[in-house]
């Protein structure tokens, strides 16, 4: 029994080690340009879930490319180091280094590089509401994606064409952005994007007052939401059907699309969501003239927004990023030596033990 408490506590500490044996292996390989490329992916990767983690992958892809010399992946390395930087609300260090990468991909005139630095200056400058050179950036965006013929690129240029309309309260411009992306997504087959030009431009046809057109789009938005049960995405699309069946004053179809819609904002945690359907509810009473329960639900809207608001900014100031850290791969290293040790001597004890233990029975 000790012998197998022994086996299991090693076999843990083996695993433990796993986010550094993954780095070293990768700092271990030879081929240059497959050791960037998987040191971006993994980074890339962890954006979202770990971006402290993401943020060392960077870091040690950018050291990597300026030992070998390789703007390209240095250029990368900026890219990724801008788009954590612009998750955490640091737009102005974002900007900084979706700038370097920008000049460093002109000066070997790679065209997708460029294309991907335009897009994400110009959601930066979107989010600081500088409107206008966010048209520009994106703009740029989709005439370099137009020069490779990335149509994956070229689709999401044009919805963030329209989002910025749409944002401008220019709606037929929007629309005519969302209907020209729509046309891309459907070119390659992308679902998640045909959703969202189906969903974008039901919306705007709500606000028009075109419950009917709105309707007809919002619901194959939702059709395909379903198909792919992208359950977040599904929780907006039951919001804004309800808000046209508000229009239409029909209010126990609302009443159900705003529950199923609070269904899953409840069972996966959607704050987000859950803030707009907040507004939602709010209208559905007003149109109704209870204006009690209207007011209430609209406080619960501006109450959770502003607590979302709390957090980004908490989020924006916290300082997990601060100094320039060297990450020597030296220390991957050691630490995969100690895991190779650790399962070394697992497999000694599981061979001598019990060879000792043989020979004191007899």
């Amino acid at each position: 029994m000790k012998l197998f408490i022994i086996c299991v506590f090693l076999s843990f500490n083996c695993l433990s080690q796993e986010n550094d044996s993954l780095l070293f292996q990768i700092i271990s390989n030879e081929n240059d340009t497959e050791r960037f490329n998987l040191l971006y992916k993994a980074g890339f990767d962890l954006r979202n879930e770990d971006p402290e983690l993401s943020y060392m992958y960077a870091k040690i892809c950018e050291q990597e490319a300026l030992k070998s010399n390789s703007i390209i992946h240095l250029a990368k390395s900026y890219n990724l180091l801008g788009v954590i930087f612009y998750k955490k609300g640091d737009y102005t260090k974002a900007l900084q280094f979706q700038k370097k990468s920008l000049q460093l991909n002109k000066s070997i005139n790679h065209e997708f590089g460029i294309a991907i630095n335009h897009a994400n200056i110009g959601n930066i400058y979107s989010d600081l509401n500088y409107l206008k050179l966010a048209e520009i950036s994106y703009l740029q965006s989709l005439q370099s994606s137009n020069k490779t013929g990335n149509t994956l690129q070229i689709t999401r240029c044009l919805i963030n064409i329209g989002t910025l309309k749409y944002n401008q309260k220019q709606l037929q411009a929007a629309i005519k952005q969302f209907e020209e992306a729509l046309k891309y997504a459907n070119i390659i087959t992308n679902h998640e994007l045909i959703a969202s030009c189906y969903n974008n431009i039901g919306t705007i046809m709500t606000e028009q007052n075109q419950p009917d057109s709105a309707l007809m789009y919002l619901e194959e938005g939702l059709k395909i939401r379903q198909l792919i049960d992208d359950k977040l995405e599904l929780a907006d699309s039951y919001n804004n059907i309800a808000l046209v069946y508000i229009l239409q004053k029909d209010f126990n179809k609302a009443l159900n699309f705003i529950e199923l819609a609070n269904e899953i904002c409840q069972e996966y945690n959607y704050p987000e969501a859950l803030t707009e359907l907040y507004h939602t509810r709010s209208v559905f009473y007003e149109t109704q003239q209870n204006f009690e329960m209207a007011n209430i639900w609209l406080k619960k809207h501006y109450y959770l927004k502003d607590s979302l608001q709390e957090i980004e900014n908490e989020n924006t100031n916290s300082q997990f990023f601060e100094g320039e850290t060297v990450y020597k791969t030296e220390y991957f290293a050691t630490k995969t030596q100690k895991n190779n040790w650790l399962l070394i001597s697992l497999i000694i004890m599981l061979i001598i033990i019990p060879l000792f233990l043989t020979q004191f029975k007899r």
